[in-house]
């Protein structure tokens, strides 16, 4: 009886992580960079002195921030 319950439940925590989507370096962190994403709505996140965005709006990056 206990199995069950544990591969079920095993199987909800699965189902449930939501899955962040890969980001790839943009550029160095500067002001003038992270106030380009901003004024075009691209999502980021700063490491270290490197400015990382998701891949899935590398496209957008490319025509606005270029």
């Amino acid at each position: 009886m206990l199995k069950p319950l544990l591969f079920a439940s095993s199987l909800l925590l699965v189902g449930c992580t939501s899955e962040q989507p890969k980001t790839v370096p943009w550029g160095e962190n500067t002001p003038a960079q992270i106030e380009r994403l901003k004024a075009n709505g691209i999502e980021f996140t700063v490491k270290g002195d490197q400015l990382l965005i998701p891949q899935d709006q590398v496209d957008q990056a490319t025509k606005c921030c270029t």
